[in-house]
């Protein structure tokens, strides 16, 4: 640490970057705000890394939310109160990563050596355009980092009017916690055998022919309906055409790996994940996926909850 020495911008820069970058084992607990036009949206965070190895809890009391994200050195699980944990084909956080993690605070820096610096009360305020990958709307970055221990305050993310925002709050960063390794561990239940597996997978409209439809569409027409076999699993694609096109796309569960993504809501017994491209999402049957470089977070969302089962006539 440079201690109480005065800094320059330069200064803060980097030793801000070398203590993000040597925090390799830490734990953080943390408050996320999410403002839209919806409404806010409050998760409380804990975090915690050992080098290669992540958990992360999310707690929405409002909207019953409780899951927690661990990377080990078997994969990546989803872990929920009321479902098995699922394995993920990602490399999260490596291809995802999230504002509240210091490695993605540290590479916003290292990536915009332009950000504006201002030195406050008790801290450093760093100001970028940097657009989020999931969100390019939110592209005002401000973040603040402690004057003595160099680690991130409060990170401030904004679309251009403000009507839109995500602010996290760190209580605490614990750089040389108590925690043992064995919290990253897993425990797989191998009892179910494939009889459990298929009633879970039933549809509610197993024996009647049809497809799942958006009803809302934001006046978009479906042009096209393709049903193919994509590596092995039979794969339902529908296009939407207009000023705001997007791919809808439909399959049943037991073809595909667990969706990618971080859980951020959950709305009608539907579980809703956000990625970089669309809105990922499963009933108990069907595992759906809305893409769309038209269409903001808000509308992909708005499309993903209108999803009715509409049977063949």
């Amino acid at each position: 640490m440079l201690g109480c020495q005065s800094l320059d911008e330069e200064d803060v820069y980097h030793e801000v970057i070398r203590v993000g970058d040597e925090a390799t084992t830490y734990e953080a607990q943390a408050l996320m705000r999410i403002l839209t036009g919806d409404g806010e949206e409050e998760i409380a965070l804990t975090i915690r890394r050992k080098d290669d190895l992540y958990q992360v809890q999310l707690i929405d009391g409002l909207r019953g939310l409780d899951q927690t994200l661990v990377r080990n050195k078997e994969g990546v699980y989803l872990l929920t109160d009321n479902e098995a944990p699922e394995l993920f084909r990602m490399d999260w956080p490596n291809d995802r990563p999230q504002l509240y993690l210091l490695t993605a605070i540290v590479d916003t820096l290292r990536t915009h050596p332009e950000a504006a610096f201002e030195e406050i009360d008790g801290g450093y305020q760093f100001s970028v355009n940097a657009p989020l990958r999931e969100d390019p709307d939110l592209s005002q970055q401000e973040i603040i980092f402690d004057k003595k221990t160099y680690l991130p305050r409060t990170i401030l993310v904004t679309n251009v009017d403000e009507t839109k925002q995500i602010m996290i709050e760190f209580q605490s960063i614990n750089v040389t916690p108590d925690f043992k390794e064995e919290i990253f561990d897993v425990e797989l239940d191998d009892t179910r055998d494939e009889v459990d597996l298929e009633d879970e997978q039933e549809s509610p409209h197993e024996g009647t022919v049809g497809w799942y439809y958006p009803t809302e569409t934001f006046n978009q027409r479906l042009t096209q309906t393709e049903e193919k076999e994509v590596n092995g699993k039979n794969v339902v694609m529908m296009t939407y055409s207009g000023d705001k096109p997007f791919t809808f796309i439909q399959t049943k569960r037991g073809q595909t790996t667990s969706n990618e993504g971080v859980l951020t809501v959950i709305k009608n017994d539907d579980t809703f994940t956000l990625d970089a491209s669309g809105w990922v999402w499963s009933n108990p049957s069907t595992d759906f996926y809305v893409a769309s470089d038209h269409l903001t977070i808000e509308e992909k969302e708005t499309i993903a909850t209108s999803v009715e089962w509409i049977a063949d006539k």
